[in-house]
Order: structure tokens, then C-alpha cells, then sequence
């Protein structure tokens, strides 16, 4: 089993309480971070809910595993393709906020994890899935600090 692991970091101008919600607003991704399609069908998050991430990278699974409001958000999600024959691409998402003066500090660390013949293609996810936390860090700034 192969792991990559990316950590940015991020200052955005809200409070940790309106980057917390906004983050774990698992249904209103879509109006914000175009080309997602994440969904918790309505649910309430809290740790151990369950919810779809469809993006350019594929559609996962997963369960929001840790949950503590105004400061730490960790999902984990897993997809196998059709006749794995055992493989396994897994990415957990870690956010972290920290207040700072005139607003939060955001960590997200993303990693891959790949098992059976999927790790031969983990480069390239890892790659993708680094290119996505970027986007995704910039696209939330940018909603965040509109006026």
C-alpha cells in the first residue's frame, strides 16, 4: 500500500465559525466549488455521516470522520473500480482552522492511499487530487471574501 500526502495552507478573511459551516455545508458544495458534485442527500453532518463526492477525479464514497465545529473537519472517502480484483483508491481530507487576526487560518492536508493494481495509476490521482485541494482552497477564499 502506497500513500502521497499534499498540506496548504490558506488565510481567509471570515470568521472560523462561517469557514467551518461553510465547509461542512456538504450539499451546498455546488453552488460554490464549480464541477463538484458533493452530496449528503440532506443529512445533518456530524462524524460518521455519510456522503457522495462526485468530481473530475471520480465518485467516491465516503464518511465525515472527525467533526469538531469551528475547528477540524476530516473526510474520508474510497472508490474501487468495477472488477478490482481487491484495489482501493482512498483520500482522506483533513481541514483545520485556526483563528488569526482578521479571520482563519485553513490546513487542508489531502492523502491517497492505493491498493492492488490501482497504485500503479496513484501518481497520477495524487497529482489530480493535488491540483483539486488547490482549486478548492482558492474557490473557497474567493467565496468567502466576497463583498
Amino acid at each position: 500500500m502506497a500513500t502521497n500526502e499534499t498540506v496548504l495552507t490558506i488565510d481567509i478573511d471570515a470568521s472560523p465559525g462561517r469557514v467551518f459551516a461553510t465547509l461542512a455545508d456538504l450539499d451546498a458544495y455546488p453552488s460554490w466549488l464549480p464541477r463538484t458534485r458533493t452530496s449528503a442527500g440532506g443529512a445533518a453532518i456530524a462524524k460518521g455521516t455519510a456522503y457522495t463526492d462526485a468530481s473530475l477525479i471520480g465518485t467516491a464514497q465516503g464518511t465525515v470522520r472527525e467533526y469538531e465545529p469551528d475547528r477540524l473537519l476530516v473526510f474520508e472517502q474510497a472508490a474501487a473500480p468495477r472488477r478490482s480484483g481487491g484495489s482501493r483508491l482512498a483520500i482522506v481530507i483533513r481541514y483545520e482552522l485556526t483563528p488569526i487576526d482578521g479571520g482563519t487560518r485553513v490546513v487542508r492536508t489531502g492523502a491517497v492511499t492505493a491498493r492492488g493494481l490501482i497504485a500503479i495509476v496513484r501518481p497520477l490521482a495524487a497529482a489530480a487530487i493535488g491540483s483539486e485541494n488547490r482549486r478548492t482552497l482558492r474557490v473557497l477564499k474567493e467565496h468567502l471574501e466576497q463583498r
